[in-house]
């Protein structure tokens, strides 16, 4: 049975739906937010990044989308309100099957196949894993500052910052990143203070969601209380000391090739977390045999669905046109 306990909030249209569940993936108890107007709409299936970094608490930004989607916003294990210090099976093979667990049993409830699939950086690469293993599944898969090779990444970042500093001539900026050295780096102290260097180098982005903007979107959130918040911050830690090895390890020009569905990249133009330039690349070596599309997000760093949602929104209704009934 798909219900492993259920709130249910009151829904202005007979058919739709707005509930907050907690469902059994993998042995362990997750909880899974469900919002639509109508039942019978296309399902999406977001997978937030981190690992840790619940997405639940800013679903209300793009809460327009749930007219014409069923929104299925889900707290992986160790994540949000399904984080527990206990929480066993902390390997990217079990987020991908329980990825895939949820997938089927929301298939067989709604009755629905070939979710639409979205992943935001960690959850992109569950989501592209996830795809891989079984496109059958899936309708359309859609990678928000997708996650390819975390190592290439944080190479090509500061190949990229050091050239800049040298360009415009500024030799406090290139002091800085040769006395921080290059990756790989001794720990994420210094890891931050080159992504700190790297920010001031890349130039002020419009709507960049930084850490103090996320805690003021979120602590508005209708779907998190203050014990929610407390959580989400001790898995943050909890999911990235269980999966840091596994991370820096990951790698999709090896383990997701193909994807056999279409195949949206939607990215940040100034993204400093993860960069556009080895996603690029990585999209064009990726063998997609029903289509692939790249998505530049011009005034987006890291976060596209929250930085221009107005244009998150609108690629998403086009993907939901162009991918057919």
């Amino acid at each position: 049975m798909l219900i492993g306990g259920c709130v249910s909030w009151p829904h202005p249209n007979a058919s739709g739906v707005s509930e907050l569940r907690w469902i059994t993936l993998g042995g362990v108890r997750q909880a899974v937010l469900i919002r639509g107007d109508d039942r019978a709409n296309p399902i999406l299936l977001f997978l937030h990044g981190g690992p840790g970094v619940s997405e639940m608490p800013l679903a209300y930004k793009n809460a327009a989308l749930e007219k014409y989607f069923t929104v299925v916003q889900w707290d992986q294990r160790g994540a949000g309100k399904s984080y527990r210090p206990d929480t066993p099976d902390m390997r990217i093979a079990q987020f991908v099957d329980d990825t895939l667990e949820l997938t089927r049993k929301l298939e067989a409830e709604f009755g629905q196949r070939k979710f639409f699939l979205a992943g935001h950086s960690w959850g992109s690469l569950i989501g592209a894993l996830a795809v891989a293993r079984a496109p059958q599944l899936f309708r359309a898969y859609i990678g928000l500052s997708q996650f390819v090779d975390i190592p290439d990444s944080e190479r090509e970042l500061d190949q990229r910052a050091r050239a800049y500093a040298k360009q415009t001539a500024n030799c406090r900026a290139l002091k800085k990143l040769q006395e921080l050295g290059r990756f790989p780096y001794p720990n994420h102290r210094v890891e931050r203070q080159v992504n700190k260097v790297q920010k001031k180098l890349m130039g002020e982005v419009p709507h960049e969601l930084g850490a103090a903007h996320f805690i003021a979107l979120a602590l508005v959130s209708p779907d998190y209380s203050l014990g929610d918040y407390a959580r989400m911050l001790r898995g943050i830690v909890f999911s990235g000391k269980a999966l840091e090895r596994e991370i820096y390890a990951a790698n999709l020009f090896r383990s997701a090739p193909e994807l056999d569905v279409p195949v949206y990249f939607l990215t940040g133009r100034h993204d400093t977390v993860l960069s556009p330039v080895v996603g690029k690349r990585y999209f064009k070596a990726m063998v997609a045999p029903r289509g692939k599309h790249f998505i530049w997000f011009e005034k987006s760093n890291h976060w596209p669905q929250i930085e221009e949602p107005e244009k998150y929104r609108a690629t998403m209704r086009s993907i939901l046109r162009d991918t057919g009934p």
